[in-house]
């Protein structure tokens, strides 16, 4: 199932807003209110040809900010689900893109700099250094889309050495995640009354697979398939799983 990219919840940089709401639809509605102000920043100078599918679908989301049950609020958010052409998801990725970037490119350099704390022998940190040049330039650019575009070509720029250094310092955290989904499921799988149980079994072994898996790559993967099942009913029942737990 293609999900709206907008409004899927249980992923990763969803997990830490979701965690201090006090149930389940303080914990949607947190993220709406994050989806209409860019929606509206959007709007404002929106080309004309798209403004109708995004007044649509501001419009959608607010009803679904209004709604207090969060079932209704899912059903909702459900039904934008392949409602919109993709060349307007994609105008409206992109200029998503353009507004989150600032804080894409603070994080990466956030990251870089962290590293090179640690670099003093390391064969890598004129590497570091590089980038993190690179990277103050960029968050000096005034427009946006070029912006999004330097960013975009950053990481292609990095020698192949490096980038395999790189993707052995982000190894951990991916590991941590996978870990992290295999003791939610197991929480779930001790619930007397679970739903879902066999598939919540293979979603486990997958993400135990995910773990043995030799490269960062196929561990991206499965973690992302595990946590984005394509059991639409299914994966409702994840995310509400998940919510009540935090």
């Amino acid at each position: 199932m293609a999900k709206f990219y907008l409004v899927a919840l249980l992923c990763a940089a969803a997990c830490a807003q979701l965690s201090s709401a006090a149930n389940i639809a303080d914990a949607i509605d947190a993220d709406l209110r994050v989806n209409i102000e860019g929606y509206n920043k959007i709007l404002a100078t929106v080309d004309e040809a798209h403004k109708a599918n995004l007044e649509k679908l501001i419009a959608q989301t607010e009803a679904a900010l209004k709604e207090t049950d969060h079932k209704e609020k899912t059903k909702i958010l459900d039904g934008l689900n392949g409602a919109f052409p993709d060349e307007f998801n994609q105008y409206l990725n992109r200029k998503l893109q353009e507004l989150n970037i600032d804080g894409e490119v603070q994080q990466s350099l956030d990251f870089y700099k962290a590293l090179l704390e640690n670099a003093e022998s390391n064969e890598f940190k004129a590497d570091i250094e590089k980038a993190i040049a690179t990277l103050t330039t960029i968050s000096q650019e005034t427009v946006a889309a070029k912006k999004v575009e330097s960013y975009l070509q950053f990481t292609q720029d990095h020698r192949a050495s490096f980038q395999e250094f790189l993707k052995k310092q982000t190894l951990p955290q991916i590991e941590k995640s996978l870990n992290g989904a295999i003791k939610f499921f197991d929480g779930l799988l001790a619930e007397a009354d679970i739903k879902h149980k066999d598939e919540i079994v293979a979603l486990k072994a997958q993400a135990e697979g995910g773990l043995a898996a030799a490269s960062l790559e196929d561990k991206q993967k499965i973690y992302y398939e595990i946590t984005n099942p394509e059991n639409k009913e299914l994966y409702n029942y994840l995310k509400e799983k998940y919510i009540e737990k935090q």
